[in-house]
C-alpha cells in the first residue's frame, strides 16, 4: 500500500488469522515481549481512519505473536515460509472450497430437477431458490461459532465442518418435501461449510506473506473447479440414477476429499495451552460499528455480493427458457465455473500487485456492466456462453478478498471481531435470490429483464461504495495501490 498517507507500505504484511485475536491482554503482552522499543502508548494508539499506522509496520508480525502468547521462535512468527508445507495447506483449502461452493454453485441443477420431479406441484420457484439462500445465510451467520471453538485447533474445526456438510448432502437424498431441503442442504450443509470456510480463512494466511492473496485465490478456485467437475457429474447421475442416489454418490465423493483435506490442514503457529484453558468468549465487539470505514466496507461488500447468487442459480432455468437443452445448460454452468476458478487464481496474483480493495472495486464494476450489456441480449447459446465466461471471470472474488480487505480496514487488533461481523452481515447478500424471484413474478411474462437490471445495478452500486471507502482510506488518492 502507499506510504504517503501514513498507511502501511504493503498490505501483504497483514494477516487474517482471525481466531487468534480475541484477547487484548495477550496482544499487549506479545508486543511488549518481542519489541521493547515500542511503548504501550504506541501499541494502543488510536487511529481515526481505523487503519494501522506506518510506525506499527515494524511490529506488525510481532502482534501476530499474540496468537500464541507463549515462548515461540521469533523466526516462526516473523518469517512465514511463503510456500513450503503451506502449499499442502492450500490444497486442503482448495478441497474445502470444492465442498462448500462447488455444491452451492450447482444448486440450480438440483432446483431444476426437483421442480420437474419430486417436488413438482409441491413448491414454487421462490421456495426452491430460497434453499440456496438459506445455505449461504447459514454459512455466514454461523461462521463465528468456529471462532469460539478455536481452542480445539483448525484441524478439529475442518473435520467437524466436513462431517456436517457431508451429512447434509446425504440427508438431502431423502427429501420428499421442500422443507426437508431447507433443513439439510440449506441449514445443515451451510453450518458445516461455515466451519470449513473459517478454517481456511484463518490458516492459509499463516503460511504466506507476499503470496497471500494468490494462495487464497488458489484455494478459492476450488469453488469454480468443483462446480466445473460436479456439474456434468451431477447431471449424469440425476439422469441415470435419479435425485436420491445422485446426492448419495456426491456425498461419498465429498467425504473422500474432505478426509484428505483434514489430514493436510495444519496450523503453522501452534495454540498455547494457556489459550486453550481460557473461557470461551464471543468474538463480536459491537463497538466495531463505531468505525465508519468498517461500516462503509460492510455496506459496499454486502450490496455487491448480493448479485453473485442469482445468475448462478438461474442459469439452468434461463437457458431452458431460450431453448437450450439440459446438457448444454449444464455445460454452460461448467464453463462459468471454470472461468470463475481460473480467474480467481489470476486475479488473486493481480490483487497482490495492484491492491486488494482496488481489485474488488474493478471486478464488481465489471460484473455489473456484463449483466447490463450482455445478459439481456443472450438469446442464443453463443451469447450466453460469452456472458458465462466474462461474468464468471469477475464475479467470485469476494470470498478470496474479504478477509484481507477487512484486515486492512480494521487493523490487526480488531480483526477477529471485524471478520466475524463481516461474515454475519454478508448473510444479507443471500437475499439477492429471493428478491430476484420476486422481481420475476411481477415482470411481464415472468421474464428475466428485471433480474438482469437488478443484478447489474447492485454490483455497480457496491463498486461505487467501495470506491468511496478507498477515497477515505487514502485521503483522496484514488489511483494509489490499496
Amino acid at each position: 500500500m502507499i506510504s504517503s498517507t501514513g498507511l502501511p507500505k504493503n498490505d501483504n504484511d497483514l494477516t487474517i488469522t482471525a481466531q487468534y485475536y480475541n484477547n487484548d491482554k495477550d496482544i499487549k503482552k506479545a508486543v511488549n515481549n518481542t519489541n521493547d522499543e515500542v511503548s504501550s502508548n504506541e501499541s494502543n494508539h488510536y487511529n481515526p481512519r481505523n487503519t494501522p499506522e506506518k510506525k506499527h509496520s515494524d511490529i506488525r508480525m510481532n502482534d501476530e505473536a499474540s496468537a500464541v502468547d507463549e515462548p515461540t521462535s521469533k523466526d516462526l512468527l516473523n518469517d512465514a515460509p511463503d510456500g513450503g508445507y503451506g502449499w499442502a495447506v492450500v490444497v486442503a483449502g482448495f478441497f474445502a472450497y470444492v465442498t462448500m461452493f462447488g455444491v452451492a454453485n450447482i444448486y440450480g441443477l438440483f432446483s431444476q430437477a426437483y421442480a420437474t420431479s419430486t417436488l413438482e406441484g409441491k413448491s414454487t420457484t421462490l421456495e426452491l431458490m430460497t434453499v440456496g439462500s438459506v445455505l449461504f445465510v447459514s454459512l455466514n451467520v454461523l461462521s463465528p461459532i468456529s471462532v469460539l471453538l478455536v481452542r480445539f485447533g483448525t484441524r478439529f474445526n475442518y473435520a467437524l465442518g466436513s462431517i456436517l456438510a457431508c451429512l447434509g448432502v446425504f440427508l438431502a437424498s431423502f427429501t420428499t418435501e421442500v422443507w426437508h431441503l431447507y433443513l439439510t442442504q440449506g441449514l445443515l450443509f451451510g453450518f458445516g461449510s461455515s466451519f470449513l470456510y473459517m478454517s481456511v480463512a484463518s490458516v492459509v494466511p499463516q503460511w504466506f506473506t507476499k503470496r497471500r492473496a494468490a494462495a487464497m485465490g488458489i484455494s478459492s478456485a476450488g469453488s469454480g473447479l468443483g462446480a466445473l467437475s460436479m456439474s456434468p457429474m451431477v447431471n449424469y447421475l440425476i439422469s441415470k440414477y435419479g435425485l436420491p442416489w445422485a446426492y448419495r454418490i456426491l456425498g461419498f465423493f465429498l467425504l473422500g476429499i474432505c478426509t484428505v483435506g483434514t489430514v493436510l490442514i495444519k496450523d503453522r503457529v501452534p495454540m498455547s495451552s494457556n489459550r486453550k484453558n481460557q473461557p470461551i468468549k464471543s468474538p463480536i465487539k459491537l463497538s466495531m460499528f463505531k468505525m465508519v470505514n468498517f461500516d462503509i466496507w460492510l455496506i459496499g461488500s454486502v450490496i455487491s455480493v448480493m448479485g453473485y447468487l442469482p445468475p448462478v442459480f438461474y442459469l439452468p432455468k434461463y437457458a431452458a427458457s431460450i431453448g437450450i437443452n439440459k446438457n448444454d445448460a449444464s455445460n454452460l454452468l461448467s464453463i462459468l465455473s471454470a472461468s470463475n476458478a481460473a480467474f480467481r487464481i489470476i486475479l488473486g496474483f493481480g490483487a497482490d500487485k495492484i491492491g486488494r480493495l482496488n481489485m474488488f472495486i474493478i471486478v464488481s464494476a465489471l460484473s455489473g456492466i456484463f449483466s447490463f450489456v450482455i445478459w439481456p441480449f443472450a438469446d442464443s447459446y453463443n451469447i450466453l456462453l460469452l456472458y458465462c465466461i466474462l461474468w464468471g471471470a469477475t464475479s467470485g472474488m469476494y470470498y478470496a478478498l474479504a478477509a484481507p480487505i477487512t484486515a486492512t480496514v480494521v487493523g490487526m487488533k480488531d480483526l477477529s471481531s471485524g471478520l466475524s461481523i463481516a461474515f454475519i452481515v454478508s448473510a444479507i447478500a443471500a437475499m439477492g435470490t429471493p428478491i430476484s424471484a420476486a422481481i420475476q413474478d411481477v415482470t411481464p411474462n415472468n421474464g428475466y429483464f428485471g433480474i438482469q437490471m437488478f443484478n447489474g445495478a447492485i454490483y455497480v452500486l457496491g463498486a461505487f461504495i467501495c470506491l468511496y471507502l478507498k477515497y477515505r482510506l487514502t485521503g483522496g488518492s484514488l489511483l494509489s495501490k490499496y
